[in-house]
């Protein structure tokens, strides 16, 4: 009687120890983090490579702790529609433009002010070394993660007919992006100022809604604007970096371990400006090669032309955004004078001409 009961014992506690074998394994195939990412990048495109590197470092690191699932061709509206989802947790990441971010966080608009960085490598300076601490928080106010900065490009001028002078912008009906700044300067111009997301943009050049407006050389030659928009006239007025948000309640209640490796697992702001640099090089040579589309180069006269036209455009962005607008152009100022005191003195070496364009 006795040696059937402690079978029976014996039986039972084996059946325990399996069931929480069991448990545990599958507690273990579960993810602990669960990450939905909205963006809009483009098959093939710099930033679907980092997406695609973001997914892969995060649940390789994580030995499936951590699942991450991309939304990243637009599936979740347009970046302002996207990032308010990031706010309220719906999605927990993302990425966006400049310019589509600032409807969010309107001092962003700041940064497109025309003509004010010289080049990469002062812009690279600012954003890194004075600007950062600076916007996290103005991030947070929006139940927002400042990640870090990634890059887009400098911004031109397209159109059904050549922009090459400010006055060719008068009139013309000119897709101007959410931000403040893209809206002063296109009133600046003259323009017929129609706003809309970029997923709208080609069928509205393709029904004749707008002629034109600014964008990128990568987003210009992978998305077919070169196509519906023949001309392409290199301003480089504004240069549309970009960032990486998560949010904010939701980042803050990882562990410390949890939110190194999701900040860790997505390319430094380095990597990201390198590949979208290198590739706006290609497709510039490809785009100068394509017999379908015109490039036009500014004159030394025609960029003093377009500089006086929109000398006073920072003033105007910073009545129409308000907030703390004036304090972030202080510090786009103060960086300024710094990288370029720090230039003079020689500082920089071969580094600042490698990244001057």
């Amino acid at each position: 009687m006795f040696n059937w009961v402690k079978s029976l014992c014996a039986a039972a506690l084996a059946v325990v120890v399996a069931v929480a074998a069991i448990a545990q394994s599958d507690e273990q195939q579960v993810p602990g983090v669960k990450v939905t990412v909205g963006a809009f990048a483009a098959p093939g495109s710099p930033w679907d490579n980092d997406w695609q590197t973001f997914k892969r470092n995060a649940e390789g690191r994580s030995d499936g702790d951590v699942a991450i699932k991309l939304l990243i061709r637009g599936e979740t509206g347009g970046e302002p529609v996207t990032m308010s989802n990031i706010r309220r947790n719906r999605i927990q990441f993302g990425g966006f433009t400049i310019g589509g971010a600032s409807a969010i966080v309107p001092e962003l608009s700041m940064l497109l002010t025309p003509f004010f960085f010289q080049d990469r490598a002062e812009l690279d300076y600012v954003m890194d070394e004075h600007l950062l601490d600076v916007f996290q928080p103005l991030f947070a106010e929006k139940n927002l993660v400042l990640i870090r900065w990634v890059d887009v490009g400098w911004l031109n001028f397209y159109g059904k007919t050549p922009i090459l002078r400010p006055e060719d912008a008068r009139g013309y009906a000119l897709r101007s992006q959410a931000s403040e700044a893209s809206q002063v300067l296109m009133t600046s111009l003259g323009g017929d100022m129609i706003q809309m997301p970029f997923p709208d943009l080609i069928p509205a050049l393709q029904t004749g809604l707008v002629d034109g407006g600014e964008t990128n050389m990568l987003l210009y030659a992978i998305t077919g604007l070169g196509k519906e928009a023949s001309h392409l006239t290199l301003t480089r007025h504004a240069y549309d970096t970009g960032v990486v948000v998560a949010n904010y309640k939701w980042f803050n209640a990882l562990s410390v371990a949890d939110q190194a490796l999701i900040n860790d697992a997505f390319p430094t702001s380095a990597e990201a400006r390198g590949g979208v640099r290198a590739m706006t090089e290609s497709l510039g040579a490809a785009m100068h090669a394509d017999p379908d589309v015109t490039i036009y180069t500014l004159s030394e006269e025609d960029r003093e032309a377009w500089i006086s036209a929109t000398a006073d455009n920072a003033e105007q962005i910073i009545a129409e955004v308000g907030g703390q607008s004036a304090m972030i152009f202080e510090a786009m100022l103060k960086g300024r004078a710094d990288y370029r005191a720090r230039l003079a003195a020689g500082e920089f070496g071969a580094a600042a001409e490698k990244g001057a364009n």
